[in-house]
């Protein structure tokens, strides 16, 4: 009974033992049916870097030379692209631009492949893209102002604080050759120069901004733009200097008629009591004017004996004895006074407009004179004498 038994029990092993090693040849062989399964060498990495509505990869290739073609898929594989890789000596680097994509988030799949079609291990990559919500919260920098410098040759671009996230502003307008002129400003940069500029043109700007520091190009909101000013510059003062014909009125009070070209609106002129009266300046150069300024005496805005109304005359050779014959009249001028109040009631407006200097302009065309003859003919107080504070001269000739 007991031999029975453990011929039993000897015969299973025996089975299982035949069972197992025929199973195990099977499974190998058809494993193998195939070929040896080959993986050609995966990207070593991809960088992700946004744009708008498209991406750029950066794929860093690795070691293996037989890698001859990448493919990148999104949108889970229902969208792909291929390119060919062509190998050098160094560790390459593919770039990858996906365009026309929508604006969210991104599961980027990429493979390499060899020459027989082999594809490698997959590697992936995590990207967004940004279009039109973004942008539609993004603003320009304020302009606060447009000016020119004194002599005319310069534009000055006076801007506000920038935006949270303001990269520079990028600014297009054209040179005094008529071509176009691109700089950018940095966001730190709150006072812009030109040098050169062409008279009445159209300047442009726009605030540039990149949604994380991996983008790849600036975003913008919708361009703003201004219009430069006509040249001008202003006639430099060093050359003024009184010119004293027979009628003209003397200087009294102690407030002599060169303080009216002292750039000091804290002095200025008075006049001998006589209403109306007139007095001639030598501007030390030919110019056709394009506008005058005028600041009243500070002490005593819209009062008293601060000029309201007066003539500009020019001429090239005044005559000696004073006369009239040979001045030509330029323009007839009219201070304003913003608030209309009666004299002595001055708003804040009122001061603030008068301290900045009142310009007049000129005709287009006026002709060009080297001496000035101001006519000075009602003052906002009705009283003996007449008083100014500083003049300037502006001329549009380069």
């Amino acid at each position: 009974m007991k031999d029975l038994l453990l011929k039993s029990i000897l015969g299973i092993f025996v089975l299982a033992a035949a069972s197992c090693t025929k199973t195990t040849g099977d499974a190998y062989k058809d494993f193998m049916k195939g070929g040896e399964i080959i993986y050609p060498g995966r990207a070593d990495t991809v960088l992700v870097h946004p744009g708008q509505n498209r991406i750029k990869l950066l794929v860093v290739l690795g070691n293996d030379p037989l890698v001859s073609q990448l493919r990148v898929f999104w949108s889970n594989k229902a969208d792909s692209l291929t390119l060919p890789v062509k190998r050098t000596s160094g560790r390459d680097t593919v770039e990858v631009m996906i365009p026309n994509l929508k604006e969210g988030n991104y599961n980027f799949a990429v493979h390499t492949y060899d020459g027989e079609g082999h594809m490698s291990v997959v590697v992936n990559a995590f990207g967004i893209t940004y279009g039109a919500n973004y942008a539609s919260s993004l603003v320009n920098r304020t302009l606060k102002s447009v000016e020119q410098s004194t002599d005319g040759s310069q534009i000055i671009l006076n801007w506000g604080e920038p935006a949270g996230g303001e990269l520079g502003i990028e600014v297009k307008y054209k040179g005094v050759d008529g071509l176009e002129k691109t700089i950018t400003v940095q966001p730190t940069d709150l006072v812009t120069t030109l040098p050169d500029y062409e008279s009445k043109s159209l300047l442009s700007y726009r605030s540039q901004y990149k949604p994380d520091s991996m983008a790849f190009e600036y975003f913008y909101p919708p361009v703003s733009t201004a219009t430069l000013p006509v040249f001008e510059r202003q006639l430099s003062k060093a050359g003024f200097s009184v010119l004293e014909l027979p009628t003209d009125v003397k200087s009294n009070h102690g407030w002599l008629m060169h303080y009216l070209w002292d750039d000091n609106i804290n002095s200025g002129f008075a006049t001998q009591n006589v209403v109306p009266c007139w007095f001639t300046i030598d501007a030390g150069q030919t110019a056709s004017l394009g506008r005058i300024k005028f600041w009243q005496a500070t002490d005593r805005l819209y009062r008293i004996e601060n000029v309201k109304t007066f003539e500009l005359y020019g001429s090239n050779s005044p005559a000696p004895d004073g006369s009239w014959g040979s001045w030509t009249q330029i323009g007839s001028f009219s201070s304003v006074k913003p608030s209309g109040k009666p004299e002595g009631e001055n708003t804040q407006e009122d001061i603030d407009y008068a301290l900045a200097g009142e310009s007049f302009p000129l005709a287009e065309g006026t002709p060009k004179f080297r001496y000035y003859r101001f006519k000075l003919l009602t003052n906002w107080g009705g009283s003996a004498f007449m008083t100014m504070g500083e003049i300037s001269l502006f001329t549009h000739d380069r």
